[in-house]
């Protein structure tokens, strides 16, 4: 089984989220989603068939090893985890491999006034630092030799700074709340930058 789903939490409330599959394939049954009852929260994935079809079935269980976070793998318990699809002939056992994985493209948001604002950065890989870097403008600077993440490929110019480096938290969430000159609104872009995994986020203007 194959898939992608969409976690949407409030900042700091990740385990209150919901989730929403993108699309998903089933082996024996298919990736018709309208046919599916799914169910995610933080410690697994149930899909079942939505309604009652002569000769079709569809009980899937996957456990996880651990709570699901957004910035880290997490394993598919195999001693809990089964399946059972009916298509005609029954396919039904136990779950060998698997895990979910993150998607690694962090996301910076901005709250509070131009000259007063809190930077959230979210998706850093856990306990690991993160860099905040600032521009006059957007282009595709790359990170020299030397520096870590070089050969990175930026959404800043070539006035790229570093503004500073914060480390993230357990739940992979970086925090900053700063005063900014008032020359430097509508004038300033920013970007996060994983020193770990070298992901990047959107480029954020300073408004």
């Amino acid at each position: 089984m194959t898939g992608a789903f969409r976690w949407t939490y409030t900042v700091g409330d990740f385990e209150n989220g919901m989730a929403e599959f993108e699309w998903v394939d089933i082996p024996w049954f298919g990736s018709d989603l309208n046919m599916m009852i799914v169910t995610i929260d933080t410690g697994s994935i149930e899909l079942s068939l939505n309604g009652n079809y002569h000769g079709l079935g569809l009980d899937v269980s996957l456990h996880f090893v651990d709570d699901l976070l957004p910035n880290r793998p997490v394993a598919i318990d195999l001693a809990t985890s089964k399946f059972h699809v009916e298509q005609g002939i029954s396919y039904q056992g136990s779950v060998i491999d698997g895990a979910v994985h993150h998607d690694p493209q962090l996301a910076l948001t901005m709250s509070g006034t131009c000259t007063q604002p809190t930077f959230t950065i979210e998706g850093v890989t856990t306990q690991r630092p993160v860099a905040l870097l600032y521009a006059f403008g957007t282009g595709s600077q790359v990170i020299p030799a030397g520096y870590p993440c070089a050969g990175t490929v930026l959404g800043l110019d070539a006035s790229t700074r570093l503004g500073v480096t914060l480390q993230a938290d357990a739940a992979g969430l970086a925090q900053l709340s700063t005063t900014v000159p008032p020359g430097a609104c509508g004038r300033v872009y920013l970007q996060a930058l994983d020193l770990s995994s070298c992901g990047l986020s959107p480029v954020l203007p300073l408004l």
